[in-house]
């Protein structure tokens, strides 16, 4: 195949995928529960200029502490367009660029222009990556193309403009999100495998690990200082409750991992770590192993969500499945028939639409019904009307950045968790609001945290009402599919 197809090829896959992303985030008008604060904070560097590092609203007033480069970036746009739509946009634009460096990498390992844009194809509609970042503000979906960027640039750091290149990446990567220390132990790795394999390190790959590390480490440290002299070496955790930490693996099954990280590029990705393991000692292909490593690595020890991570090892597995996939085409190609190699090639096509493909598809219509209804933020604006603006909501773990962005109101929990001294005490007390059936205990929790009133909407939760609401103490002032109590005692 011609250099000049190939790059029309891969332009299309970009359009192609960047058009189904779109389709799917605007299926509704709005977004996944989470990405409440993304807007919330883009609205206001839209308005200020900066971000909302001190708000008075999430957990009643806290500080938050994080990279903002890609809060900028959205709101640089929003300058032009609504913000809405903005993040709409410009995320799944972002996410659709993954395309690009798993084509270079796969063209740099396979040296099958073929190949290299079934596996850019292949990392586009990946079932975990193309549902989760469809309806969702968030840095992942720049984070992910930067990484793969700085992997493809590193596998090519002979050459001193990829050497740049990818230096000038791990800044921007810095400057937009904490995983940038995926990128450190990925590397870390991949020495180990070098020196367990017996293999050269070279002086220069060497010297880019450990300023890699250092950058990364250094910013980090000064970003998150306040939060290391808080919460010590359980800052890694992000101070995230235990019962939360708990089901980090536990909302997938196995069967559920196949079905979102796709059996063709398990498969095919298992095949070439044992080429490369036991014939091959191919050095690319152990940077990648270095980073798929570093990935459960992350996932054992839930230092990255359980999804977060399926998306960075499914990436790393069609790699992988793009070098086992011209192994076997090149074994095919060696045969007494030798045809049977492009049919290969046009069945896995075929089984991937059917197990990955169709998949995503069917997930990313899911995800996007995954949003406020407009019950909800009904509830929430007559909220934001009728009580004082110094009231506070409970609500539950995903209902907390709504009541900060429609109700404009403090919440008592969200799911941002680092700097707050007593985050697992507050998560088991608003779990124990919702299903205690004692009304002295519940007015007591509730004075704890100054609740005024109590959001009620029993979508997060296994109760279908509150046992310990009554007319002396509780006053139902909103009654509709979601319900709204004022709190009238206080235990003295």
């Amino acid at each position: 195949m011609k250099k000049i197809t190939a790059t029309i090829l891969l332009l299309i896959i970009f359009l192609v995928t960047f058009v189904f992303r779109t389709y799917f985030a605007f299926q509704t008008p709005e977004f996944s529960y989470n990405s409440y604060f993304s807007l919330r904070q883009i609205e206001h560097i839209e308005e200020t200029g900066f971000p909302l590092f001190h708000d008075d609203l999430s957990f009643g007033g806290r500080t938050f502490l994080f990279p903002p480069l890609f809060l900028y970036v959205l709101s640089f746009f929003s300058l032009i367009f609504n913000a809405s739509f903005i993040a709409k946009v410009i995320p799944n634009l972002l996410a659709s660029l993954i395309i690009f460096p798993i084509y270079l990498s796969a063209q740099h390992i396979t040296k099958k222009r073929i190949i290299s844009l079934m596996g850019a194809f292949f990392s586009a509609f990946i079932p975990v990556f193309f549902s989760n970042t469809i309806n969702n503000i968030s840095a992942y979906t720049l984070v992910i193309p930067l990484i793969f960027f700085i992997i493809y640039f590193l596998i090519r750091s002979d050459e001193a403009i990829y050497l740049n290149l990818a230096l000038f990446f791990l800044v921007v990567l810095v400057l937009t999100h904490s995983s940038s220390f995926f990128l450190v132990l990925g590397l870390l790795l991949f020495l180990l495998l070098m020196k367990v394999e017996y293999l050269h390190v070279e002086k220069k790959e060497l010297e880019i690990v450990l300023f890699s590390t250092f950058l990364i480490l250094w910013f980090n440290f000064v970003i998150y200082k306040q939060a290391f002299f808080m919460h010590g070496p359980l800052v890694i955790w992000q101070n995230i409750p235990i019962e939360i930490l708990k089901n980090f693996f536990f909302d997938l099954n196995m069967l559920q991992v196949l079905y979102v990280i796709g059996i063709i590029p398990l498969l095919l990705g298992v095949f070439a770590v044992h080429n490369v393991f036991f014939k091959s000692k191919k050095r690319s292909v152990f940077l990648l192993l270095g980073f798929g490593l570093a990935t459960f690595l992350l996932l054992w020890l839930k230092l990255v969500p359980f999804r977060v991570g399926l998306i960075f090892l499914s990436l790393v597995l069609v790699l992988l499945a793009t070098y086992g996939t011209k192994l076997i085409y090149s074994y095919i190609k060696k045969t007494k028939k030798p045809k049977y190699a492009n049919f290969f090639l046009v069945g896995l096509f075929i089984l991937f639409i059917l197990t990955s493909f169709i998949p995503a598809l069917n997930s990313a219509s899911k995800e996007v019904q995954i949003t406020p209804s407009n019950e909800e933020i009904a509830a929430l604006n007559w909220i934001k009307l009728n009580t004082p603006v110094d009231s506070v909501i409970l609500g539950t773990l995903e209902e907390g950045h709504l009541i900060n962005y429609f109700a404009e109101r403090k919440n008592v929990l969200d799911s941002n968790f680092l700097l707050i001294p007593d985050a697992q005490q507050r998560y088991e007390d608003v779990n124990l609001l919702y299903k205690v059936r004692f009304k002295t205990e519940a007015v007591r929790t509730l004075n704890k945290y100054d609740v005024n009133y109590i959001y009620f909407s029993s979508k997060f939760n296994k109760e279908e009402k509150l046992y310990y609401v009554d007319e002396d103490c509780f006053t139902k002032v909103y009654d509709n599919s979601i319900k709204i109590y004022e709190v009238l005692c206080e235990i003295k």
